[in-house]
């Protein structure tokens, strides 16, 4: 969806970073246009569940099991320190 590059392409850390961010900003701007706010918890929803299923609040207990577990790690990070590695 977000590259042309080979599936083979996904063994390459830098390939697979550079279309993880592709999907993660898709998402967030999905969810911006549905009108929908761009939490971590809606975020990992939508990864994991789908955006229709995130902006209808249709997603499965397993998608919204996983997001909270998202939600619990982004918020135990120190915030700071994330911010340097960008």
């Amino acid at each position: 969806m977000h590259s042309k590059a080979p599936f083979v392409s996904a063994l390459n850390r830098q390939a697979s970073d550079a279309v993880a961010i592709e999907h993660y900003e898709f998402i967030k701007r999905e969810l911006l246009r549905a009108g929908v706010p761009a939490t971590p918890y809606r975020i990992a929803l939508a990864w994991n569940g789908g955006v229709e299923a995130a902006v209808l609040g249709r997603a499965p207990a397993v998608a919204r099991d996983y997001a909270e577990r998202v939600t619990n790690l982004a918020n135990s990070f120190d915030h700071g320190a994330l911010a340097s590695v960008r």
